[in-house]
């Protein structure tokens, strides 16, 4: 009797390692199983970057079209290039006429142009002259470096010195009193006025050559 009862425990002892080896392969099993099931990493992409900002004022070529801007083409554009069509233009004409005239007196007696302020052109009675004409003419006498009017000696006299007949002016009066003109050349006499005892007349010579005014002579005929 005492046989039967230890042979029924040996055998639940048995049943119950092989149940509990059964349990801890099904375990392991599982959990090999769970492992495997976890999605490999996925490398993210790296996000491409925008091009840096082109600094102010610099030329970009357009990949588009494959064209490069060109600075001459630029400075067309924008216009650059006008004051010179426009000195071209003006070849001939009676603007560069009287400009080269006036300067050319300029350059007589230059001891009347001493600490002058200005520079004066009556062009009031040369109604043949065009805006463009005495746009030119102004524009040539700036390079004396000094301010350039337009004014009559009665104009500058109320301006600087109202009371007197005969003024000391504060700059240089420029005027025209007589001119011959044929086909290719001009002679124009007029006067460079700084006072009533500082002034003095001109003759000037000009010549035309290929379609431009230049300047042949020039000389004192009267000083005062």
């Amino acid at each position: 009797m005492r046989l039967r009862k230890g042979l029924r425990v040996c055998l639940l002892i048995c049943l119950a390692a092989v149940s509990v080896l059964i349990l801890a392969a099904a375990c392991s099993s599982s959990g090999e199983g769970d492992k495997a099931a976890v999605p490999p990493t996925v490398n993210q992409p790296v996000l491409e970057q925008d091009p840096p900002t082109s600094e102010v004022g610099q030329t970009e070529p357009d990949h588009a079209s494959g064209h490069v801007p060109d600075p001459d083409e630029e400075k067309a554009a924008n216009g650059s290039d006008k004051p010179k069509a426009l000195h071209e233009e003006m070849n001939g004409s009676a603007g560069q006429l009287y400009a080269m005239t006036f300067e050319a007196m300029m350059k007589l007696d230059e001891a009347l142009n001493h600490e002058m302020d200005y520079i004066a052109v009556d062009l009031s009675e040369m109604t043949q002259l065009t805006e463009d004409d005495k746009t030119y003419i102004i524009n040539h006498l700036q390079s004396f470096g000094t301010e350039i009017r337009d004014r009559t000696l009665e104009q500058l006299i109320e301006e600087e010195n109202p009371d007197q007949n005969s003024p000391t002016l504060k700059g240089v009066l420029l005027r025209v009193d007589k001119v011959e003109i044929t086909e290719d050349s001009a002679r124009i006499e007029g006067s460079k006025y700084r006072s009533g005892t500082g002034a003095v007349g001109a003759r000037i010579t000009l010549k035309l050559e290929q379609g431009t005014w230049k300047l042949a002579d020039s000389e004192m005929i009267w000083i005062s």
